[in-house]
């Protein structure tokens, strides 16, 4: 059974997320999860690590799962919202680290450029990092994306869904797919899982104004010189991503990750590529490999 955990930030905002403990643990993960969807979806993975010997903590961002109590809630970010999100990360690893065990932290999508974020930010917050279904290399896209956000998001568009921006930020994924039978696709070959999604209504919701300024204004920084010399060379990095993932630009935002990552000075740098696989590899029908390949990794000496 899951309990539910809470953050407090420096600000006095309490961002909340849910916690799997394992009975004989020996290692702990920390995760933080993807763009417009919550913590509790990853509840079957969750309990695998457990049954592992795993304890497991996900957190909601703001605007996500139990920080959204209603619909009206979804997707909306307070000024400095990556920022805070980063924090955030790194006290759940602390508050992990807590009984001692080894402490991998994983980011999936949105989480995980919020992870290369803390690597950055936050040198050995965890002893081990994951970085799934991410990206890289786009930093000057990210500059112009930031721009054209600060000029039309405003006090009175804050809080509103933002069909522009989200077009521009999520819309072409969908296009890049070949034979679709929905715009969704583009989140794994797995039908269900795309059925799933489409029906759940806090999955899926249009992003705000608010948010996209300040997804933005972070990922307009993760990739710079400054921000990228701040990882400690010591960090312990797995990389993994579907071949057919179009926010990992089919496999070439992975590989910059890892070519970068080996270029700073980090001397244990692994990734892993899956074939006929997309963006959301723990939710494809071969997902077991998948999650075994994580287990290795978090368990490895």
């Amino acid at each position: 059974m899951a309990d539910i955990f809470e953050i407090r930030l420096p600000s006095g905002e309490v961002l909340k997320g849910y916690h799997w403990p394992a009975k004989e643990a020996k290692a702990n993960l920390t995760m933080i999860t993807g763009m417009q969807e919550y913590a509790f979806r990853y509840d079957p993975m969750a309990k695998y690590m457990n049954e592992k010997g795993i304890n497991v903590w996900i957190l909601d961002a703001f605007g996500q799962g139990l920080n959204a109590p209603t619909e009206a809630d979804l997707q909306k970010w307070p000024v400095d919202g990556f920022a805070k999100n980063v924090d955030a990360i790194h006290l759940m690893n602390q508050l992990a680290k807590k009984n001692g065990l080894p402490t991998t932290q994983a980011g999936h999508s949105m989480g995980s450029f919020m992870t290369q974020s803390r690597l950055e930010r936050y040198p050995h917050s965890a002893d081990k990092t994951i970085l799934i279904g991410s990206n890289g290399g786009q930093a000057g896209l990210m500059k112009v994306a930031k721009t054209l956000a600060a000029m039309t998001v405003h006090k009175s568009n804050w809080d509103k869904p933002n069909p522009t921006l989200t077009k521009l930020g999520v819309g072409a994924y969908g296009k890049g797919i070949k034979d679709r039978k929905t715009d969704l696709d583009w989140l794994s070959y797995n039908e269900e899982n795309v059925q799933a999604y489409i029906a759940d209504p806090y999955l899926g919701h249009m992003p705000t104004g608010g948010f996209w300024r300040e997804f933005l204004k972070g990922m307009a920084g993760i990739w710079s010189g400054k921000a990228l010399k701040g990882i400690a060379k010591d960090e312990i990095v797995y990389i993994t991503a579907g071949e057919e993932d179009p926010v990992g630009q089919n496999g070439k935002g992975p590989r910059w990750l890892e070519k970068k990552y080996k270029e700073l000075g980090l001397t244990d740098v692994t990734l892993k590529m899956y074939p006929h696989m997309r963006h959301e590899i723990h939710n494809e029908k071969d997902n077991q490999q998948v999650y075994d390949d994580l287990v290795a990794f978090i368990l490895r000496a």
